[in-house]
């Protein structure tokens, strides 16, 4: 009792957040149309029982949050009762507990209502998976030396009709605002080499050989391959119903490139194959949400982000991409000043759809395991001492869970948190008013 005492107490002397709501009056009118989104990733908790997706919810409608992406297939698995595949073994209730379901009807009743977009991972399955067990040996990625990782094969035609059925079924049984996209793209150039793969592309091309990595041939090929996937699927959803969107998680490994000339020199086209440019030219997404996931602390990655950015804005498509920003790299202010920017004009005056913000569980480098878990990762932030005088790993995941509802605060009401090396920092909102999603 007393070690928890002291850790409550060095929690609330490091974060000791002023709260100051601003309620929007009556004559206050809603601010336009925009995507406010929120990734709420399968791993940690958000829709695992029923008192999670109510808290989900309460923090949306706190935030002014409009939609919720929501992971629902991680690893060939679903937080949903109507699927060919195994039901996630995390889910907290009943057996006909139906996590998806249950978001959708609360998130659906709120007011203003909120948008629930399934997140699904499509080519990652992970090796544990049923789906890799029993069709690894056939259906599973290969490097051109062998190396597996718990991808499916994109090449492989029977795992395009296996996907395309499970993101289907999600579809029909459920009354979703849309589909989300993720791991939609190969793992990197080498990959690919599964026998079906290689057996298919030499019968289609006529060649003999086992084709290189960097032959041009065999990566238009297999982007190709991916590309055709998202075609089919809009086509397809469409028909189904017309009103459910499809988007994706778009790559953005590094720089960005000045113009649409230098697209083809971008790691998500040359590198895993994800030609998602086209995806949005061609109408095959609804919205693309880039993943640009830049620490502003860094000079280089702050640069990177802001060239995105501009990018994404005056690319000719910028009304349909909703930006991606990575609270979990960054200090809650400098995520704050990510989304003014990233709803900001660009230079050229052109405005994107949104933003979506990652993530409900990882809001900030305080909030997120992937720094309060590894000392090391932790030991390169540029505010020390990271942990703050807390000495034990349930101490630094209390504050982590504190920063993480705070920010929910953050992002619709002034307020202020204290750092371990700065003290008290005031913020602004990004989203003072509710909004409603484009279109709807």
């Amino acid at each position: 009792m007393g070690d928890r005492l002291i850790r409550t107490a060095l929690c609330a002397a490091l974060i000791a957040a002023v709260i100051l709501p601003v309620s929007a009056s009556p004559a206050q009118a809603a601010a336009a149309p925009q995507y406010r989104a929120l990734w709420v990733d399968a791993f940690h908790p958000g829709i695992k029982s029923a008192a999670q997706i109510e808290k989900l919810v309460a923090d949306a409608r706190l935030a002014n949050i409009n939609t919720l992406i929501v992971q629902v297939r991680k690893r060939g698995d679903a937080y949903f009762n109507k699927s060919i595949e195994p039901r996630a073994s995390d889910i907290q209730g009943p057996a006909d507990f139906d996590p998806l379901d249950y978001l959708i009807r609360l998130a659906h009743s709120a007011t203003p209502r909120i948008e629930v977009h399934a997140w699904m991972n499509v080519y990652f399955a992970g090796e544990s998976s049923l789906v890799y067990s029993m069709h690894g040996k056939d259906w599973g990625n290969k490097t051109n030396d062998g190396l597996t990782s718990g991808f499916l094969d994109p090449g492989v035609p029977e795992v395009a009709i296996y996907t395309h059925r499970v993101f289907m079924d999600v579809v029909r049984n459920y009354d979703i605002d849309g589909v989300h996209l993720d791991y939609v793209r190969y793992p990197g150039s080498t990959w690919g080499y599964s026998p079906a793969s290689v057996a298919l592309y030499r019968i289609q091309t006529g060649t003999t050989r086992v084709p290189d990595p960097a032959d041009p041939n065999w990566q238009a090929w297999r982007r190709a391959r991916v590309t055709n996937f998202v075609r089919d699927l809009s086509h397809d959803i469409k028909l189904e119903k017309p009103n459910v969107k499809l988007s994706g998680a778009l790559i953005c490994f590094g720089n960005g490139p000045a113009d649409t000339a230098g697209w083809k020199l971008t790691s998500a086209y040359s590198s895993v194959y994800q030609d998602w440019r086209s995806w949005l030219v061609n109408g095959y997404l609804d919205f693309g949400v880039p993943m640009n996931y830049d620490s502003d602390w860094s000079q280089r990655e702050q640069d990177w982000f802001d060239r995105w950015i501009n990018f994404e804005k005056d690319s000719g498509f910028g009304n349909r991409v909703v930006v991606g920003v990575g609270a979990f790299l960054n200090y809650p202010e400098d995520s704050l000043a990510q989304i003014r920017r990233v709803l900001s004009a660009s230079p050229g005056g052109n405005r994107v759809l949104g933003v979506a913000i990652y993530s409900y569980a990882s809001t900030s480098v305080y909030g997120s395991d992937d720094f309060y878990a590894n000392k090391d990762l932790a030991g390169g932030l540029p505010r020390q001492p990271y942990a703050g005088g807390i000495t034990d790993q349930p101490g630094l995941v209390a504050r982590a869970r504190s920063f993480n509802n705070q920010f929910m605060s953050l992002l619709a009401h002034a307020g202020s948190y204290t750092d371990v090396q700065l003290g008290v920092i005031a913020t602004q909102p990004v989203f003072p008013q509710p909004a409603p999603v484009p279109g709807a």
